[in-house]
């Protein structure tokens, strides 16, 4: 109802607390035998953040140009962008254009979805939006176009080594010290995403003659040296691991075929001792082959022989 009925707007409101299936049955609004839940009056959604919107005013009007950007793509996005469509919409009440900039090629399909129809009871939106695949675009465009911020993209755009280089002697016509270092920052963390950091920061260091030093104090850098130092601990965990559960398996085969071999043993030559020459066998196989190999010994003697010669063996 609208906002200056107030004594209409509190009868009403007053009404449909106190039997809420009345006024659902008067308007045909409620299926035979169907509950009801009063929800709250006040509508609220949790905080959206869109990656970046804009507000674009040209000689036909305006329009909201909304950019999210993705390091890889994910099957989620088309539901996200429709959500984000919605938010802006409801705030601005101006016409809205999505753009998912990808910046790797990495979880995208070769058809990926660029629109997603929603039918929920009679409220049906279709939501459309482009997909930007940044390593398609030309970096040689972006390294001619005199625009400083677009430098840290070009170690993803189309191109190679020669662009990488390229746009880190751009870095160096920078005039700003401050500038130059975070775009170098920017530079490095995008470009991590397709080169080796450490070849990117060598790269910086020849081509903007900013020192590496400089470079490795920086929080980013921090980030990138404790990434790596987590990275290390997570396969060396691993690596353990696969190891212990190795070295646990083949131990318990050694226990094994030495018990096999003590009963095997005791059978055959009852009172009979094992020495340590037992606990220094480690194979096995070699265990069981004695076990096979018992009946064919014609006493304990032999057998104690046959032990010391495996053990030098």
């Amino acid at each position: 109802m609208r906002q200056d009925a107030k004594p209409y707007n509190s009868a009403f409101k007053d009404l449909t607390e106190q039997d809420p299936e009345a006024l659902l049955q008067l308007i045909g609004a409620l299926p035979p035998g169907a509950t009801v839940r009063l929800l709250p009056r006040e509508v609220s959604v949790q905080a959206l953040l869109p990656d970046q919107p804009f507000e674009i005013t040209h000689a036909d009007g305006q329009h909201l140009a909304h950019v999210e950007a993705q390091t890889r793509y994910e099957p989620d996005i088309p539901s996200r962008i429709a959500d984000y469509n919605v938010y802006l919409w409801v705030r601005y009440r101006l016409p809205v254009y999505s753009y998912v900039l990808v910046l790797t090629p990495r979880g995208l399909p070769d058809e990926p979805p660029v629109s997603l129809a929603i039918e929920a009871g009679w409220l049906r939106l279709i939501v459309s939006y482009q997909i930007v695949r940044l390593w398609e675009l030309d970096a040689e465009a972006a390294l001619n176009s005199g625009r400083e911020n677009l430098l840290p993209f070009v170690p993803l755009m189309r191109g190679g080594l020669a662009e990488l280089e390229k746009g880190a002697q751009a870095l160096r016509q920078v005039e700003s010290e401050t500038r130059r270092r975070e775009l170098a920052l920017h530079f490095v963390m995008l470009g991590g995403l397709r080169y080796n950091r450490e070849q990117i920061f060598d790269v910086l260091e020849r081509m903007t003659m900013i020192p590496l030093e400089q470079l490795k104090e920086s929080s980013v850098y921090q980030f990138f040296a404790e990434e790596e130092r987590k990275k290390g601990i997570a396969q060396g965990l691993e690596q353990g691991l696969e190891e212990g559960l190795e070295q646990g398996r083949l131990e318990g085969m050694i226990a094994a075929a030495a018990d096999l071999l003590r009963r095997l043993a005791a059978r055959r030559f009852p009172g009979f001792e094992f020495g340590p020459e037992l606990e220094q066998i480690r194979n096995p196989e070699t265990l069981e082959q004695l076990c096979l190999e018992l009946d064919e010994l014609p006493d304990a003697e032999a057998l104690r022989q046959r032990l010391t010669e495996l053990v030098k063996e």
